[in-house]
């Protein structure tokens, strides 16, 4: 789905990026984490065509280039840290229209795709609130919704789910889930390796480098070079590791329900 070459980024004289390679696959789960300054956040800029950059990157077959940016941008969609930086109207319903707007979309259209995401986010009773009064897993969802009412082919969240509480970062996992298994390509940005969990594919950036790739498992068992950078492993895969230490489970099981259906037989 998005293909990086080459990339080399310099900002205000700094190198940032410098033969940068990462592909995502399409409707898979991708996960770049990095300590902050590691360039995560400028990487999803130049994404969505906000900085120009050197090297070949290619989004569903299109390249990114000054004349595609519009056409790219109808592809994802994007969830920030703070919704509140995101929110334009004065009502939940405004807000999420107005990305329809900007795509021309006819009013009819707009209130039946604003109908179908807000149902299916269970925020549909909310339309008419301020988005700005809401709670932070309401704030967090109305983005989502902004994001995905024109059904981009990416979703790329930055940093989205840093501001949540455990239970209202596990719902809209749940949620993420769901939407990749009906086709949705994710690029989850994160400095909390607990957000790799739903990962089909992980990429840990360090100073702007790849240090390490691989799927969750093999990203996982590179516990000595993640602690270096900075990492602890997320709590399910400690757990696991010591209770097949002491030969109470036979692999690794990294969700709770599992696990605790495993240790209970």
């Amino acid at each position: 789905m998005i293909s990086i070459k080459n990339l080399e980024f310099r900002y205000r004289n700094k190198e940032l990026f410098n033969n940068l390679n990462i592909e995502i696959e399409d409707k898979k789960i991708t996960s770049i984490i990095g300590k902050n300054g590691s360039g995560k956040s400028t990487l999803v800029k130049i994404l969505i065509g906000l900085y120009r950059y050197n090297g070949n990157i290619t989004i569903d077959g299109v390249s990114l280039l000054k004349d595609t940016i519009k056409e790219i941008r109808k592809k994802i969609g994007v969830v920030f840290t703070n919704p509140d930086n995101q929110f334009v109207a004065e009502t939940v319903m405004d807000d999420i229209a107005f990305t329809l707007e900007n795509m021309n979309y006819k009013k009819d259209d707009i209130r039946k795709k604003i109908e179908e995401v807000t149902k299916y986010l269970g925020i549909y009773d909310i339309l008419e609130a301020n988005p700005h009064d809401l709670n932070s897993n309401q704030k967090q969802l109305v983005s989502l919704a902004s994001a995905l009412v024109h059904e981009p082919k990416v979703l790329i969240l930055d940093e989205a789910l840093t501001m949540l509480d455990p239970y209202d970062k596990e719902k809209i996992l749940k949620i993420l889930k769901e939407l990749n298994n009906q086709g949705l390509t994710i690029i989850n940005i994160s400095h909390d390796i607990e957000d790799t969990m739903i990962s089909d594919k992980i990429y840990v950036l360090d100073e702007g480098k790849i240090i390490l790739e691989g799927t969750k498992e093999e990203v996982y068992k590179e516990e000595k070079l993640l602690h270096k950078l900075g990492f602890d492993l997320p709590f399910m895969v400690e757990l696991s590791n010591r209770l097949m230490f002491y030969d109470l489970i036979e692999q690794p099981i990294y969700e709770m329900e599992k696990m605790v259906d495993v240790l209970w037989k």
